[in-house]
């Protein structure tokens, strides 16, 4: 990923292996639309959107959301 913008700084800045977590999460998940566009990070499932200031906070709540042993994983309304 290369920044584009001062908010993409903020994000790669992050960490390094916060863009590998990424590209793994959005090969997983590929119909879970995640945007680094803007202030923060953002992330549309199942109709809600989900926003966190860091990469990483968010990578942690799709997990959370998306972990292997969640029954209703999709239908889990995000907080």
């Amino acid at each position: 990923m290369t920044p584009r913008s001062p908010a993409q700084v903020s994000v790669v800045l992050d960490g390094e292996d916060q863009v590998a977590r990424l590209e793994r999460f959005r090969a997983t998940y590929p119909d879970v639309p995640v945007l680094l566009l803007g202030t923060r990070p953002r992330a549309w499932v199942g109709g809600q959107k989900l926003e966190h200031p860091t990469l990483r906070g968010l990578l942690d709540d799709l997990e959370e959301i998306f972990r292997p042993d969640a029954r209703t994983s999709r239908t889990r309304t995000p907080q």
